[in-house]
Protein backbone atom coordinates (compact mmCIF):
# COMPACT_ATOMS: atom_id res chain seq x y z
CA UNK A 1 0.00 0.00 0.00
CA UNK A 2 2.78 2.44 0.92
CA UNK A 3 4.52 1.71 -2.39
CA UNK A 4 1.33 2.55 -4.31
CA UNK A 5 1.03 5.86 -2.46
CA UNK A 6 4.69 6.57 -3.15
CA UNK A 7 4.20 5.84 -6.85
CA UNK A 8 1.41 8.43 -6.85
CA UNK A 9 3.35 11.09 -4.95
CA UNK A 10 6.37 10.56 -7.23
CA UNK A 11 4.19 11.59 -10.19
CA UNK A 12 2.97 15.19 -9.71
CA UNK A 13 0.44 14.92 -12.54
CA UNK A 14 -1.07 11.82 -10.97
CA UNK A 15 -1.40 13.73 -7.69
CA UNK A 16 -3.20 16.53 -9.55
CA UNK A 17 -5.49 14.05 -11.31
CA UNK A 18 -6.30 12.36 -7.97
CA UNK A 19 -7.26 15.72 -6.49
CA UNK A 20 -9.36 16.51 -9.56
CA UNK A 21 -11.12 13.14 -9.19
CA UNK A 22 -11.85 14.08 -5.57
CA UNK A 23 -13.28 17.45 -6.63
CA UNK A 24 -15.32 15.85 -9.42
CA UNK A 25 -16.67 13.39 -6.87
CA UNK A 26 -17.63 16.34 -4.66
CA UNK A 27 -19.66 17.83 -7.52
CA UNK A 28 -21.48 14.54 -8.04
CA UNK A 29 -21.89 13.87 -4.32
CA UNK A 30 -23.23 17.38 -3.73
CA UNK A 31 -26.40 16.87 -5.72
CA UNK A 32 -27.15 13.18 -6.17
CA UNK A 33 -28.42 12.54 -2.61
CA UNK A 34 -30.80 15.49 -2.94
CA UNK A 35 -31.92 15.03 -6.54
CA UNK A 36 -35.34 13.58 -5.81
CA UNK A 37 -35.95 15.75 -2.74
CA UNK A 38 -35.23 18.89 -4.74
CA UNK A 39 -37.08 17.91 -7.92
CA UNK A 40 -40.24 16.70 -6.19
CA UNK A 41 -40.21 18.45 -2.83
CA UNK A 42 -38.72 21.86 -3.65
CA UNK A 43 -39.65 22.36 -7.31
CA UNK A 44 -42.91 20.41 -7.41
CA UNK A 45 -42.22 17.84 -10.14
CA UNK A 46 -44.51 14.82 -10.23
CA UNK A 47 -43.18 11.37 -9.40
CA UNK A 48 -43.74 10.24 -12.99
CA UNK A 49 -41.98 13.26 -14.48
CA UNK A 50 -39.01 12.82 -12.14
CA UNK A 51 -38.77 9.12 -13.01
CA UNK A 52 -38.78 9.93 -16.73
CA UNK A 53 -36.12 12.60 -16.18
CA UNK A 54 -33.77 10.19 -14.42
CA UNK A 55 -34.12 7.65 -17.25
CA UNK A 56 -33.38 10.25 -19.93
CA UNK A 57 -30.45 11.66 -17.95
CA UNK A 58 -29.00 8.16 -17.46
CA UNK A 59 -29.23 7.35 -21.17
CA UNK A 60 -27.66 10.68 -22.10
CA UNK A 61 -24.82 10.15 -19.61
CA UNK A 62 -24.02 6.71 -21.00
CA UNK A 63 -24.15 7.83 -24.64
CA UNK A 64 -22.01 10.93 -24.06
CA UNK A 65 -19.47 9.23 -21.78
CA UNK A 66 -18.98 6.27 -24.12
CA UNK A 67 -18.71 8.41 -27.26
CA UNK A 68 -16.29 10.92 -25.76
CA UNK A 69 -14.27 8.18 -24.05
CA UNK A 70 -13.71 6.49 -27.41
CA UNK A 71 -12.93 9.79 -29.15
CA UNK A 72 -10.45 10.73 -26.42
CA UNK A 73 -8.19 7.82 -27.41
CA UNK A 74 -7.45 9.77 -30.59
CA UNK A 75 -6.14 12.68 -28.53
CA UNK A 76 -2.79 12.75 -26.82
CA UNK A 77 -3.85 15.78 -24.75
CA UNK A 78 -7.26 15.58 -23.10
CA UNK A 79 -7.04 18.81 -21.09
CA UNK A 80 -9.17 21.01 -23.34
CA UNK A 81 -11.88 18.36 -23.61
CA UNK A 82 -11.95 18.00 -19.82
CA UNK A 83 -12.16 21.78 -19.39
CA UNK A 84 -15.03 22.16 -21.89
CA UNK A 85 -17.03 19.31 -20.39
CA UNK A 86 -16.46 20.54 -16.84
CA UNK A 87 -17.58 24.03 -17.87
CA UNK A 88 -20.82 22.48 -19.10
CA UNK A 89 -21.27 21.33 -15.53
CA UNK A 90 -20.63 24.83 -14.24
CA UNK A 91 -23.36 26.12 -16.56
CA UNK A 92 -25.82 23.31 -15.77
CA UNK A 93 -25.38 23.25 -12.00
CA UNK A 94 -25.15 27.04 -11.87
CA UNK A 95 -28.37 27.50 -13.83
CA UNK A 96 -30.30 25.34 -11.36
CA UNK A 97 -28.77 27.24 -8.43
CA UNK A 98 -29.47 30.70 -9.87
CA UNK A 99 -32.80 30.00 -11.61
CA UNK A 100 -34.49 27.14 -9.71
CA UNK A 101 -37.52 26.08 -11.71
CA UNK A 102 -38.80 22.90 -13.28
CA UNK A 103 -37.90 23.83 -16.90
CA UNK A 104 -34.34 24.83 -15.95
CA UNK A 105 -33.94 21.73 -13.78
CA UNK A 106 -35.14 19.42 -16.56
CA UNK A 107 -33.01 20.94 -19.33
CA UNK A 108 -29.88 21.17 -17.19
CA UNK A 109 -30.21 17.67 -15.71
CA UNK A 110 -31.10 15.89 -18.95
CA UNK A 111 -29.09 17.77 -21.56
CA UNK A 112 -26.23 19.73 -19.97
CA UNK A 113 -24.98 18.03 -16.80
CA UNK A 114 -24.48 14.62 -18.54
CA UNK A 115 -21.59 16.24 -20.44
CA UNK A 116 -19.96 17.15 -17.14
CA UNK A 117 -20.37 13.61 -15.85
CA UNK A 118 -18.22 12.41 -18.76
CA UNK A 119 -15.30 14.16 -17.02
CA UNK A 120 -15.21 11.25 -14.59
CA UNK A 121 -14.23 8.79 -17.34
CA UNK A 122 -11.67 11.15 -18.90
CA UNK A 123 -9.91 11.77 -15.59
CA UNK A 124 -9.56 8.05 -14.95
CA UNK A 125 -8.36 7.49 -18.52
CA UNK A 126 -5.75 10.22 -17.99
CA UNK A 127 -4.68 8.62 -14.71
CA UNK A 128 -4.30 5.31 -16.52
CA UNK A 129 -1.95 6.94 -19.04
CA UNK A 130 0.20 8.23 -16.17
CA UNK A 131 0.68 4.66 -14.92
CA UNK A 132 1.46 3.17 -18.35
CA UNK A 133 5.14 2.71 -17.48
CA UNK A 134 4.30 0.58 -14.43
CA UNK A 135 3.82 -3.16 -14.38
CA UNK A 136 0.24 -4.40 -14.68
CA UNK A 137 0.09 -5.25 -10.98
CA UNK A 138 1.52 -1.90 -9.88
CA UNK A 139 -0.75 0.02 -12.25
CA UNK A 140 -3.81 -1.84 -10.93
CA UNK A 141 -2.79 -1.09 -7.33
CA UNK A 142 -2.24 2.60 -8.08
CA UNK A 143 -5.58 2.87 -9.90
CA UNK A 144 -7.31 1.38 -6.87
CA UNK A 145 -5.77 3.99 -4.60
CA UNK A 146 -6.74 6.74 -7.05
CA UNK A 147 -10.33 5.43 -7.03
CA UNK A 148 -10.39 5.86 -3.25
CA UNK A 149 -10.24 9.64 -3.77
CA UNK A 150 -13.73 9.42 -5.24
CA UNK A 151 -14.97 7.65 -2.12
CA UNK A 152 -13.33 10.27 0.09
CA UNK A 153 -15.39 12.94 -1.62
CA UNK A 154 -18.58 11.08 -0.71
CA UNK A 155 -17.53 11.05 2.94
CA UNK A 156 -16.65 14.74 3.02
CA UNK A 157 -19.15 16.54 0.78
CA UNK A 158 -22.52 15.28 2.08
CA UNK A 159 -21.42 16.01 5.66
CA UNK A 160 -20.18 19.51 4.80
CA UNK A 161 -23.33 20.36 2.87
CA UNK A 162 -25.54 18.90 5.57
CA UNK A 163 -23.99 21.29 8.09
CA UNK A 164 -23.84 24.29 5.74
CA UNK A 165 -27.45 23.98 4.60
CA UNK A 166 -28.99 22.67 7.81
CA UNK A 167 -31.01 25.87 8.30
CA UNK A 168 -32.03 26.21 4.67
CA UNK A 169 -35.57 25.40 3.55
CA UNK A 170 -34.24 23.44 0.54
CA UNK A 171 -31.04 21.97 -0.87
CA UNK A 172 -30.70 24.20 -3.96
CA UNK A 173 -27.41 25.43 -2.49
CA UNK A 174 -25.93 22.01 -3.26
CA UNK A 175 -26.09 22.86 -6.96
CA UNK A 176 -24.10 26.03 -6.28
CA UNK A 177 -21.44 23.93 -4.58
CA UNK A 178 -21.38 21.54 -7.55
CA UNK A 179 -20.96 24.48 -9.95
CA UNK A 180 -17.99 25.70 -7.92
CA UNK A 181 -16.42 22.23 -8.00
CA UNK A 182 -16.72 21.90 -11.77
CA UNK A 183 -15.27 25.39 -12.19
CA UNK A 184 -12.25 24.24 -10.19
CA UNK A 185 -11.89 21.32 -12.61
CA UNK A 186 -11.90 23.80 -15.52
CA UNK A 187 -9.18 25.92 -13.93
CA UNK A 188 -7.05 22.90 -12.98
CA UNK A 189 -7.30 21.50 -16.52
CA UNK A 190 -6.18 24.73 -18.15
CA UNK A 191 -3.68 26.06 -15.60
CA UNK A 192 -2.25 23.16 -13.61
CA UNK A 193 -2.53 19.90 -15.54
CA UNK A 194 0.27 19.20 -18.01
CA UNK A 195 0.04 17.14 -21.21
CA UNK A 196 0.86 13.46 -20.65
CA UNK A 197 4.52 12.58 -21.07
CA UNK A 198 3.83 8.90 -21.70
CA UNK A 199 3.50 7.98 -25.33
CA UNK A 200 0.07 6.66 -26.13
CA UNK A 201 -1.17 4.82 -29.17
CA UNK A 202 -3.85 7.00 -30.70
CA UNK A 203 -6.58 5.17 -32.55
CA UNK A 204 -7.61 8.30 -34.45
CA UNK A 205 -10.88 10.14 -34.40
CA UNK A 206 -12.14 9.06 -37.82
CA UNK A 207 -15.56 7.54 -38.26
CA UNK A 208 -14.00 4.18 -39.07
CA UNK A 209 -11.98 4.16 -35.86
CA UNK A 210 -15.01 5.22 -33.83
CA UNK A 211 -17.27 2.49 -35.19
CA UNK A 212 -14.50 -0.08 -34.83
CA UNK A 213 -14.35 0.78 -31.13
CA UNK A 214 -18.14 0.46 -30.89
CA UNK A 215 -17.88 -3.00 -32.44
CA UNK A 216 -15.47 -3.91 -29.64
CA UNK A 217 -18.22 -3.06 -27.16
CA UNK A 218 -20.70 -5.50 -28.69
CA UNK A 219 -18.46 -8.50 -29.29
CA UNK A 220 -19.97 -11.62 -27.69
CA UNK A 221 -17.26 -12.01 -25.04
CA UNK A 222 -17.52 -8.33 -24.11
CA UNK A 223 -21.30 -8.58 -23.77
CA UNK A 224 -20.84 -11.53 -21.41
CA UNK A 225 -18.31 -9.54 -19.39
CA UNK A 226 -20.61 -6.51 -19.21
CA UNK A 227 -23.64 -8.52 -18.12
CA UNK A 228 -21.65 -10.51 -15.57
CA UNK A 229 -20.02 -7.38 -14.13
CA UNK A 230 -23.40 -5.63 -14.06
CA UNK A 231 -24.75 -8.49 -11.92
CA UNK A 232 -21.74 -8.25 -9.62
CA UNK A 233 -21.82 -4.49 -9.15
CA UNK A 234 -25.61 -4.32 -9.27
CA UNK A 235 -25.81 -6.05 -5.89
CA UNK A 236 -24.36 -2.94 -4.23
CA UNK A 237 -27.19 -0.85 -5.69
CA UNK A 238 -29.74 -3.51 -4.74
CA UNK A 239 -28.45 -3.44 -1.17
CA UNK A 240 -28.85 0.35 -1.01
CA UNK A 241 -32.49 -0.08 -2.03
CA UNK A 242 -33.23 -2.81 0.49
CA UNK A 243 -31.50 -2.26 3.80
CA UNK A 244 -32.93 1.21 4.56
CA UNK A 245 -36.44 -0.20 3.97
CA UNK A 246 -35.87 -3.20 6.23
CA UNK A 247 -34.27 -1.00 8.88
CA UNK A 248 -36.97 1.67 8.99
CA UNK A 249 -40.17 -0.16 7.98
CA UNK A 250 -39.64 -3.59 9.54
CA UNK A 251 -37.24 -3.06 12.46
CA UNK A 252 -38.29 0.36 13.72
CA UNK A 253 -35.07 2.17 12.86
CA UNK A 254 -34.97 5.87 12.00
CA UNK A 255 -33.79 7.86 9.02
CA UNK A 256 -30.96 9.06 11.27
CA UNK A 257 -29.81 5.44 11.53
CA UNK A 258 -29.82 5.25 7.72
CA UNK A 259 -27.61 8.34 7.48
CA UNK A 260 -25.20 7.15 10.16
CA UNK A 261 -24.82 3.69 8.63
CA UNK A 262 -24.35 5.05 5.09
CA UNK A 263 -21.66 7.46 6.32
CA UNK A 264 -20.02 4.69 8.36
CA UNK A 265 -19.79 2.39 5.34
CA UNK A 266 -18.39 5.18 3.15
CA UNK A 267 -15.77 6.01 5.78
CA UNK A 268 -14.69 2.41 6.40
CA UNK A 269 -14.49 1.45 2.73
CA UNK A 270 -11.60 3.87 2.11
CA UNK A 271 -8.97 1.97 4.15
CA UNK A 272 -10.27 -1.28 2.65
CA UNK A 273 -9.62 0.15 -0.83
CA UNK A 274 -6.03 0.75 0.24
CA UNK A 275 -5.85 -2.83 1.50
CA UNK A 276 -7.18 -4.03 -1.87
CA UNK A 277 -4.38 -2.09 -3.58
CA UNK A 278 -1.86 -3.90 -1.41
CA UNK A 279 -3.43 -7.31 -2.11
CA UNK A 280 -3.20 -6.72 -5.86
CA UNK A 281 0.55 -7.21 -5.51
CA UNK A 282 -0.16 -10.85 -4.62
CA UNK A 283 -3.60 -11.76 -5.95
CA UNK A 284 -5.10 -11.22 -9.37
CA UNK A 285 -7.58 -8.45 -10.00
CA UNK A 286 -10.26 -10.92 -11.10
CA UNK A 287 -9.78 -13.03 -7.98
CA UNK A 288 -10.32 -9.98 -5.74
CA UNK A 289 -13.47 -9.02 -7.67
CA UNK A 290 -14.85 -12.56 -7.30
CA UNK A 291 -14.09 -12.75 -3.59
CA UNK A 292 -15.56 -9.27 -3.02
CA UNK A 293 -18.75 -10.21 -4.89
CA UNK A 294 -19.31 -13.42 -2.98
CA UNK A 295 -18.57 -11.77 0.37
CA UNK A 296 -21.00 -8.96 -0.42
CA UNK A 297 -23.65 -11.47 -1.45
CA UNK A 298 -23.22 -13.26 1.88
CA UNK A 299 -23.32 -9.90 3.63
CA UNK A 300 -26.72 -9.27 2.03
CA UNK A 301 -27.99 -12.55 3.46
CA UNK A 302 -27.45 -10.91 6.84
CA UNK A 303 -30.13 -8.35 5.93
CA UNK A 304 -32.72 -11.10 5.75
CA UNK A 305 -31.92 -12.33 9.26
CA UNK A 306 -31.50 -8.97 10.98
CA UNK A 307 -33.92 -8.54 13.89
CA UNK A 308 -32.74 -5.23 15.39
CA UNK A 309 -31.35 -1.95 14.05
CA UNK A 310 -27.94 -2.55 15.64
CA UNK A 311 -27.47 -5.57 13.37
CA UNK A 312 -27.09 -3.19 10.41
CA UNK A 313 -24.40 -1.28 12.26
CA UNK A 314 -22.56 -4.58 12.77
CA UNK A 315 -22.99 -5.48 9.11
CA UNK A 316 -21.39 -2.18 8.07
CA UNK A 317 -17.83 -3.48 8.55
CA UNK A 318 -18.00 -6.62 6.38
CA UNK A 319 -20.15 -4.71 3.91
CA UNK A 320 -17.57 -1.94 3.59
CA UNK A 321 -14.76 -4.48 3.15
CA UNK A 322 -16.55 -6.17 0.26
CA UNK A 323 -17.96 -3.06 -1.41
CA UNK A 324 -14.49 -1.48 -1.45
CA UNK A 325 -13.44 -4.06 -4.02
CA UNK A 326 -16.64 -3.80 -6.05
CA UNK A 327 -16.34 -0.02 -6.30
CA UNK A 328 -12.62 0.31 -6.99
CA UNK A 329 -11.64 -2.73 -9.09
CA UNK A 330 -14.04 -3.00 -12.08
CA UNK A 331 -12.67 0.13 -13.77
CA UNK A 332 -9.18 -1.39 -13.83
CA UNK A 333 -10.64 -4.71 -15.01
CA UNK A 334 -12.05 -3.05 -18.14
CA UNK A 335 -8.98 -0.85 -18.70
CA UNK A 336 -6.71 -3.91 -18.69
CA UNK A 337 -8.71 -5.37 -21.57
CA UNK A 338 -7.60 -2.41 -23.75
CA UNK A 339 -4.21 -1.33 -22.38
CA UNK A 340 -3.43 0.99 -25.31
CA UNK A 341 -6.91 2.57 -25.37
CA UNK A 342 -7.69 3.86 -21.86
CA UNK A 343 -10.64 5.90 -23.13
CA UNK A 344 -12.35 2.81 -24.56
CA UNK A 345 -11.59 0.78 -21.44
CA UNK A 346 -12.96 3.48 -19.15
CA UNK A 347 -16.04 3.86 -21.38
CA UNK A 348 -17.29 0.54 -20.03
CA UNK A 349 -17.86 2.06 -16.59
CA UNK A 350 -20.91 4.23 -17.44
CA UNK A 351 -22.32 1.24 -19.32
CA UNK A 352 -21.69 -0.96 -16.29
CA UNK A 353 -23.32 1.60 -14.02
CA UNK A 354 -26.39 1.81 -16.25
CA UNK A 355 -26.74 -1.97 -16.55
CA UNK A 356 -26.07 -2.44 -12.83
CA UNK A 357 -28.86 0.00 -11.99
CA UNK A 358 -31.19 -1.83 -14.37
CA UNK A 359 -30.34 -5.22 -12.84
CA UNK A 360 -30.85 -3.86 -9.33
CA UNK A 361 -34.14 -2.14 -10.17
CA UNK A 362 -35.64 -5.16 -11.91
CA UNK A 363 -34.51 -7.54 -9.15
CA UNK A 364 -35.98 -5.23 -6.52
CA UNK A 365 -39.28 -4.90 -8.37
CA UNK A 366 -39.69 -8.66 -8.78
CA UNK A 367 -38.27 -9.64 -5.41
CA UNK A 368 -40.19 -7.09 -3.34
CA UNK A 369 -43.45 -8.14 -4.98
CA UNK A 370 -43.04 -11.89 -4.51
CA UNK A 371 -40.66 -12.28 -1.55
CA UNK A 372 -40.72 -9.01 0.42
CA UNK A 373 -37.69 -6.95 1.30
CA UNK A 374 -35.93 -9.66 3.30
CA UNK A 375 -36.47 -12.23 0.58
CA UNK A 376 -35.09 -9.83 -2.00
CA UNK A 377 -31.90 -9.57 0.06
CA UNK A 378 -31.37 -13.29 -0.52
CA UNK A 379 -31.60 -12.70 -4.26
CA UNK A 380 -28.51 -10.53 -3.90
CA UNK A 381 -26.43 -13.63 -3.23
CA UNK A 382 -27.95 -15.26 -6.31
CA UNK A 383 -26.95 -12.26 -8.44
CA UNK A 384 -23.42 -12.40 -7.05
CA UNK A 385 -23.09 -16.10 -7.85
CA UNK A 386 -24.50 -15.58 -11.37
CA UNK A 387 -22.11 -12.71 -12.04
CA UNK A 388 -19.11 -14.64 -10.76
CA UNK A 389 -20.06 -17.62 -12.91
CA UNK A 390 -20.16 -15.38 -15.98
CA UNK A 391 -16.75 -13.88 -15.22
CA UNK A 392 -15.24 -17.31 -14.65
CA UNK A 393 -16.75 -18.64 -17.88
CA UNK A 394 -15.06 -15.95 -19.97
CA UNK A 395 -11.96 -15.04 -17.95
CA UNK A 396 -10.91 -18.04 -15.87
CA UNK A 397 -7.39 -17.84 -17.33
CA UNK A 398 -6.90 -14.42 -15.72
CA UNK A 399 -7.10 -15.78 -12.15
CA UNK A 400 -3.91 -16.15 -10.17
CA UNK A 401 -3.16 -16.51 -6.48
CA UNK A 402 0.40 -15.28 -6.42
Amino acid sequence: MSSSLRQITDRPQLVILSIMIFVQGCAYGSTLPYLGVTAIGALGMSDQAYSALTVVASIMTVAISVSLGILSDGMGDKRKMIAVLAFAGTIGYGAIFLFPSVPVFVVATALVIPFAQAVHSLLFASARIETSALSQRDAAAVNTVVRSFMSMSWVVMPAVLGLALSRSTNMIGAWGAAAACTLLIVLASLLVLSPPKAATSATGTSGAAFFEALRELVRAEMLIRMIAMAAVTGITRLAMMIWPLILTLELGGSTRDVGFIAALVAFIEIPFMLVAAMLLKRVSLLMLIIVSALLYGLHMVGFAFATAPWHFYALAVPGAAAVAGLLSLPITYFQELFPTRPGLGTAFMPINSFLGNAVAASTFAIGAHFFGYSGTALLGLGLAVAGVAGLLAIDKDRIRLT
